[in-house]
């Protein structure tokens, strides 16, 4: 809790203080009004206005407790002994999901819905002992942690005070830093359990010939070890905002020009055909050329590292406007000619129609295969870089979860794809993770489409210049 919120937790318990305290008073002075006193030594307990019960007479609330309640930032609950609700601020209004103005005077069991808060009211109330709990309810969707204090004016419990904390973000967090620890251990031992079978086994004295492929292959392992920690390293950096992108006007083919040179070499070792096609008028994009250079690798290496030998690699680009009113459709980029034999029929991108501006594709639906952009694309002109290859797939219900940090398809397959003589590392499922930063931090997208077995197509969009 931040200064500010002890200082006003403090505040309420003096408020909730004085209350108790302005209450004991008016009793007193009530029963020296009275005219049958008790017998000296004999205690009368006060009777409640209009003839209610002791437990469930009313609270008087001063307005500096009510205005301390209503700032803090957590929700507060005053029940009766009843465990009907005298009192909750707007922040236990919104986190309990309930009116406030039909909320007084009913039960907790009604207002709430969960028996565990209900129950844990209701043992504060019987032994006047503080307890705390933490529970997620399903319709909600939130984790809120609960702490119930008696309130106990007279030497007897009269009623609960409940502090509600929406823990959900902190508990996010945690699971996050679980999960990362988790596999980072996991993708470590891997390689240092090869390692150390390597080293025995080269410690053993073989033939020449083995100990040569023993070093190439502890060679690869510390690579593999390399790769992990210096892209855990970025992507720390960039999700921590540590990294600036320098935007800049720049042509989209330049680099992708240069993003095929460096990919070639192992496209030819499998034999795989890589071709290009991007509008000779298409635009100039807003983009940090390095980090567009790194996306393109990245999708580059993945296509390459998953299609078997002989298939082929399309990389596409074109402009498309998304409007405000029908942001999810959009043309998909041409397709160049030359290696239509390589892919599938309903994966096919067919030629625009006709141009509305240079480099601006318009085609009417029907005559051209149509891409879905993600619902939450911001509209406005794009310039759309597609990846397409005749590779394994992805199966669909592991699509939506491709782009996590550590998030592997299947690690058996993922790492026997990644051997030494595919030119590659076997992949330390941070990749695309890094991509859908880099992406996002030039205010564009990136998503996939694909099928097991039938190859997929990796889509990124740039702001125009």
């Amino acid at each position: 809790m931040t200064l500010l919120e002890v200082i006003l937790f403090m505040a309420l318990l003096a408020s909730l203080g004085g209350m108790v305290w302005q209450r004991r008073v008016m009793q007193r002075a009530a029963n020296g009004r009275q005219p049958d006193q008790p017998p000296t030594g004999e205690v009368r307990p006060p009777s409640a206005p209009d003839g209610l019960p002791g437990d469930q007479k009313p609270m008087n609330l001063s307005p500096l407790f009510r205005v301390v309640a209503s700032s803090v930032n957590v929700g507060i609950v005053i029940v009766n002994g009843s465990r009907n609700v005298h009192f909750l601020n707007r922040q236990a209004e919104d986190l309990l999901d309930i009116d406030r103005g039909t909320a007084e005077d009913q039960g907790m069991m009604t207002l709430v819905r969960d028996y565990q808060v209900d129950t844990l009211v209701a043992e504060v109330l019987h032994d006047g002992e503080e307890r705390e709990i933490t529970i997620s309810p399903v319709v909600r969707g939130r984790t809120l942690h609960l702490r119930c204090v008696p309130l106990i004016p007279n030497g007897k419990t009269s009623g609960a005070l409940l502090i509600i904390q929406d823990v959900t973000q902190i508990n996010i967090l945690e699971r996050a830093r679980r999960d990362l620890v988790a596999n980072v251990s996991h993708e470590l031992r891997t390689p240092l359990a090869s390692l150390k079978l390597l080293v025995e086994t080269v410690q053993s004295n073989p033939p020449p010939d083995v100990s040569h492929r023993m070093l190439e292959q502890m060679a690869w392992e510390v690579d593999m070890v390399t790769q992990l920690v210096e892209e855990l390293h970025e992507l720390s950096q960039i999700e921590s905002g540590r990294v600036t992108l320098k935007l800049s006007s720049g042509n989209i083919d330049a680099v992708i020009r240069k993003a095929f040179e460096r990919i070639r070499p192992q496209a030819d070792r499998k034999h795989i055909q890589v071709e290009r096609f991007v509008s000779d008028d298409i635009p100039l994009a807003l983009m940090d050329e390095h980090r567009v250079g790194q996306i393109l690798l990245n999708l580059l290496h993945n296509a390459v590292k998953f299609t078997p030998d002989g298939g082929a690699i399309m990389v596409q680009s074109c402009v498309v406007a998304v409007d405000e009113q029908t942001p999810q459709r959009s043309p998909s980029p041409a397709r160049a000619p030359a290696v239509a034999s390589a892919f599938h029929q309903e994966r096919l991108l067919v030629p625009a129609v006709r141009q509305r501006r240079p480099g601006e594709y318009v085609v009417e639906e029907g005559q051209q295969v149509v891409i879905m952009l993600p619902a939450s694309h911001p509209p406005g002109l794009w310039v759309v870089t597609s990846i397409t290859d005749t590779g394994m797939g992805i199966p669909s219900e592991d699509l939506p979860r491709i782009f996590e940090r550590f998030y592997k398809v299947d690690r058996s397959r993922n790492r026997e794809s990644g051997t030494s003589t595919a030119g590659g590392t076997g992949g330390t499922g941070l990749g695309l993770a890094i991509t859908r930063h880099l992406v996002e931090g030039h205010g564009g997208r990136v998503w996939a489409e694909s099928a097991e077995g039938r190859g997929s197509a990796f889509y990124f969009t740039l702001p125009v210049a």
